[in-house]
């Protein structure tokens, strides 16, 4: 995808919000992708479920939610846009799978998490939402060129410019619209906040080295009622990753 991805080892975390912010004692979902970016050469996804400590040290849990973590469904899509699932098993303190990349490319990683529960929010006085959670990120083959197209619902294209970053985001297809708010979250996990321009894109200068997570959301406002639990909207999330090396 990048002048980033160029290293011999490739490792991908990718942080999915829940409930929480990632700079407070809280606990997440995320994705750990490694690989050699070499063709023929396997490629090694898991997906964790754990608390952040405020330090930014991500601690593995295991029970419940570790279960409900084998929801995801993962997929590979290649630079010619054909999809491939991954079979992911419960191996240790997280979920595994792994893929070999038959040729060079740019390939996308990506995630969707759509059987959450409704976050109950009606003890507190809040509104009760539905969340439904994607996954991004991008594997560079013996390549540096970028991802071309989305290929879910809320998706989010990184490409490097010297050393800035445009941002490019999506929904169903589409470029987001103007004034479309993304939150970008550095290795220190400070917050910056990105307002899209009317072609749907954003730009930003990394100022360290290191993991940055890019959010986009996006709330259908229907209510209706999934598992018999009431809720207001539907909360689609996308969280992408970028890492600077």
């Amino acid at each position: 995808m990048n002048s980033d991805l160029k290293q011999a080892k490739y490792v991908y975390l990718l942080v999915l919000f829940i409930a929480f912010p990632i700079f407070c004692n809280a606990s997440a979902y995320w994705m750990d992708v490694k690989g050699s970016g070499k063709v023929n050469e396997p490629v090694q996804i898991r997906i964790y479920y754990g608390n952040i400590e405020e330090s930014g040290i991500r601690v593995p849990l295991k029970g419940p939610e570790l279960t409900l973590t084998g929801e995801f469904k993962i997929s590979v899509v290649d630079g010619e846009g054909r999809s491939r699932p991954i079979v992911m098993a419960l191996s240790g303190d997280g979920w595994e799978g792994t893929f070999t990349p038959s040729e060079k490319g740019v390939y996308q990683i990506l995630g969707i998490n759509d059987t959450h529960p409704v976050v109950d929010r009606s003890k507190t006085g809040g509104i009760n939402v539905l969340p439904v959670d994607y996954l991004c990120a991008a594997y560079a083959v013996e390549n540096t060129g970028s991802v071309k197209k989305p290929a879910q619902f809320l998706d989010i294209i990184t490409e490097r410019q010297g050393t800035r970053v445009l941002v490019k985001a999506f929904k169903n297809g589409r470029r987001a619209v103007l004034n479309t708010k993304l939150r970008v979250f550095n290795p220190e996990n400070w917050e910056k906040e990105l307002s899209l321009n009317a072609e749907g894109e954003a730009v930003f200068l990394p100022t360290m080295k290191g993991l940055y997570i890019i959010r986009e959301d996006w709330t259908d406002q229907r209510p209706g009622s999934y598992k018999g639990m009431p809720y207001s909207g539907i909360r689609h999330r996308c969280n992408y990753f970028l890492l600077v090396q």
